[in-house]
C-alpha cells in the first residue's frame, strides 16, 4: 500500500528564519510526529534572491484516514494559527498530497528516525 506525502509551502522574510525554525521544531513538527498514522515529518528551508525564505512542511502518513484524524475533514485546508499567518509573506492556499512508495527501513532509513528528524546521509 502506498503512503501519502502531505506538504504545504509558505514564505517568510529571511530574517524570521531562526524564529520559524525554532517554532516548527518546538510546536509543529512534534505535533505532526505524535499524530496517529504519521510516519515522518520535517521542514525544508530555501533562501530566495528576493529576501524571502521558502518553507515546506512535509509529512508522510499511512493513509487518508490518519490525515483526516489529524487535520479534520477538509484535507486541503492548512491549519495555521493567526499569529503565525501574520508573519507570512505568502502561502499556498491548499495542502498538497501525493502517493509515494512506502518508507522501508531496510532501504536505509533507520526506523528511529521515521518519527522525527532527518536521517544522516549514507556514507559515500
Amino acid at each position: 500500500m502506498k503512503h501519502i506525502l502531505r506538504s504545504w509551502t509558505f514564505w517568510i522574510r529571511l530574517e524570521l528564519g531562526d524564529e520559524c525554525r525554532e517554532y516548527l521544531d518546538r510546536i509543529t513538527l512534534p505535533r505532526l510526529r505524535g499524530a496517529p498514522g504519521n510516519l515522518y515529518a520535517t521542514a525544508l528551508f530555501r533562501g530566495l534572491p528576493d529576501g524571502t525564505l521558502e518553507v515546506v512542511v512535509a509529512s508522510v502518513w499511512e493513509n487518508l484516514e490518519s490525515i483526516r484524524g489529524h487535520a479534520g475533514e477538509d484535507l486541503l485546508q492548512p491549519s495555521v494559527e493567526p499569529e503565525v499567518r501574520a508573519k507570512m509573506v505568502d502561502r499556498d492556499i491548499v495542502v498538497r498530497h501525493a502517493l509515494i512508495d512506502p518508507i522501508d527501513p531496510a532501504a536505509g532509513v533507520p526506523p528511529e528516525t521515521l518519527r522525527g528528524g532527518l536521517s544522516p546521509l549514507p556514507a559515500a
